[in-house]
């Protein structure tokens, strides 16, 4: 991968880490999550439908790509960071590299080996670690809302390469207008009895909060990572995503005052290690060139 664009991948988790981290104010202060989804998506498209107004890519395809890897991933994510400390959150976020590993076995893109099996496993310990026992239900919702983002998520970065015809700014673009649409139906089914009086009730600090995550947490990233995932493998652009619990739970004890248990910080480091062994690539000893 060229120089730029490891550079290019780690901006994107510069941005995402802080970006999910400091919404967990907004999801618990001032929206209700399936609301604060729609109103960046519709944000989203229109910053940038009027660069991109058409896509190559199927309609039916669109649809679903944004389903799974915008409406029901967004909404999970946010859902999760509403119930469950944002440092939490974020490290199991990283679930979704063994997920994307394990959706590319499955679909023919990479064959199964011994490493990445086993780095998967050492993930899962570190998930089990960092979970604990949950304390209440909403931990055990959170969770689950986290385990359904991670799989949508990483089983679509795996599908778009094969079935997109877009890439960067103009697939991240017809994502929006499509999630868009889907996400406020999503709000008025889950959360209509109480849309007008949350929205009446939005502060100005928090539209300026939600134009920022739109901003810098979607349109710009998003549109960074669809244009490197159309020109490098699932695996070895994925892997990048590890820098983001760096930067997330970082934001997460500075700004929001989390504190860092034992647990977090053992299974957070167990969880980096099973993802290093995941994406790091042995290089096989040169044979030794017999004498002539």
């Amino acid at each position: 991968m060229p120089i730029l664009h490891i550079a290019m991948a780690v901006f994107i988790q510069i941005l995402w880490g802080p970006i999910y981290t400091l919404a967990k104010p907004a999801v618990g202060n001032w929206f209700p999550p399936v609301l604060l989804v729609a109103i960046i998506y519709i944000i989203v498209a229109g910053l940038l439908t009027p660069f991109y107004p058409k896509a190559k890519t199927p309609r039916k395809t669109l649809f679903l790509l944004a389903f799974f890897g915008g409406t029901l991933q967004s909404t999970a994510v946010y859902y999760a960071l509403m119930l469950l400390p944002a440092s939490t959150a974020v490290l199991l976020m990283q679930l979704s590299v063994p997920i994307a590993i394990i959706a590319s076995w499955v679909l023919g893109r990479d064959k199964p080996n011994f490493k990445n099996g086993f780095g998967a496993l050492l993930c899962l310990v570190g998930v089990a670690v960092v979970i604990g026992k949950p304390d209440a239900t909403s931990d055990y919702l959170g969770i689950l809302a986290m385990l359904i983002c991670v799989t949508s998520w990483a089983t679509t970065q795996a599908f778009i390469p094969i079935v997109a015809k877009d890439h960067g700014t103009a697939l991240y673009a017809a994502i929006a207008r499509y999630a868009a649409p889907q996400m406020i139906v999503m709000a008025l089914l889950v959360e209509g009895q109480n849309l007008l009086p949350a929205i009446a009730a939005i502060p100005f600090q928090g539209w300026l909060g939600v134009i920022g995550i739109a901003a810098f947490g979607f349109a710009l990233p998003y549109s960074i990572w669809y244009w490197l995932l159309m020109r490098h493998r699932i695996d070895e652009l994925t892997p990048f995503t590890l820098l983001m619990p760096v930067f997330g739970v970082a934001t997460a004890t500075w700004q929001l005052g989390e504190k860092l248990s034992e647990g977090l910080v053992l299974g957070g480091s167990i969880i980096l290690a099973g993802l290093a062994i995941v994406v790091w690539r042995w290089k096989p000893k040169a044979e030794p060139i017999p004498p002539a």
